[in-house]
């Protein structure tokens, strides 16, 4: 008899979209896929660090839901960011509110490294993830980083836990990056949105990713020269994404692609998203985690996209 496959998730960044990961790993629960190894960026790697620690989505659902209520939450200020960056103020005195809000924001932009203290951040990684090694995880797990002083991308399969879901977490100019041996790493999305490479590496043979990346619209006008060069970084990054994920054997995108990465408020409805997505290709799913993993089968792989450059630090 044929050993199984083993089969791997690697779960993408997107702010609060990332939430959609829960949904997407509470229906693989029910319907009994046995995960072997998973990795993240971003958000993928608080909800995959907190996954392979309790080994159950619907723990890792009700931690969200216990963190929305803390006033850890609302230290972060994601609310204040969704005001001034998202919402749409229709009253005159709403409108002014924003304007201060926005002011106050982009000041401290242009004065400070980040806008969020890193000893706030700090509690929210611990919040999620306790003080363990990454090796010692009942579930292989990894994160994705990006080093300012390199360019490279940064890969964490050993070490402190909350260290690698900090590094892959820090969004530049919200967080300050993480200085760990030399090297300054911030959110894993600026190398690898969605790392299937890295979680091919940890032995899997089959790898889902789960893209919960924003929705690139068409605007007919981009309105001033910031707004292009935006909108080219938004190109760029759109287009890295995309080839990462022709190395995967499957996508899940679940619908979440128009909502705002700060909407942590509608957590259930992007938890649902990601349950509808899972659903959707659980045939698909099951009869990828249920091969037989066949002596010839090396033979009739697709041929991979050259492998990238990684540090572990």
């Amino acid at each position: 008899m044929f050993p199984k496959v083993k089969t791997g998730l690697a779960l993408g960044g997107g702010g609060a979209r990332g939430l959609a990961h829960i949904g997407v790993l509470k229906t693989m629960d029910r319907a009994g896929v046995n995960i072997a190894c998973l990795g993240g960026t971003s958000i993928g790697a608080v909800v995959g660090a907190a996954y392979a620690v309790h080994g159950r989505a619907e723990a890792v659902e009700q931690l969200f839901f216990e963190f929305m209520k803390t006033d850890i939450f609302k230290e972060t200020g994601v609310s204040l960011m969704r005001e001034v960056f998202h919402d749409k103020p229709e009253t005159v005195s709403q409108r002014l509110q924003t304007w201060l809000k926005r002011a106050y924001v982009q000041a401290k932009i242009v004065s400070r490294p980040a806008i969020l203290d890193s000893d706030i951040f700090r509690k929210v990684i611990d919040f999620f993830v306790p003080n363990i090694r990454i090796e010692d995880l009942p579930l292989p797990f990894c994160a994705v980083g990006a080093d300012l002083r390199s360019g490279m991308a940064v890969l964490f399969r050993t070490g402190s836990l909350r260290a690698a879901v900090y590094a892959s977490a820090a969004l530049p100019g919200v967080v300050r990056p993480l200085a760990l041996n030399n090297h300054l790493v911030v959110d894993g999305g600026v190398v690898s949105m969605v790392p299937i490479q890295p979680v091919r590496s940890m032995g899997a043979d089959v790898v889902i990713g789960v893209d919960v990346d924003k929705q690139m619209e068409s605007p007919e006008d981009f309105g001033s020269a910031i707004n292009l060069l935006f909108r080219i970084e938004d190109v760029q990054g759109f287009q890295l994404k995309e080839l990462e994920l022709r190395e995967a054997d499957l996508v899940l995108r679940p619908n979440v692609g128009s909502l705002h990465w700060s909407d942590f408020e509608r957590s259930a409805e992007m938890i649902k998203l990601g349950e509808d997505e899972a659903d959707r290709h659980m045939e698909t799913i099951m009869a990828l985690s249920r091969r037989s993993k066949m002596p010839w089968s090396r033979f009739f792989t697709r041929c991979p996209l050259a492998d990238r450059e990684w540090i572990e630090i």
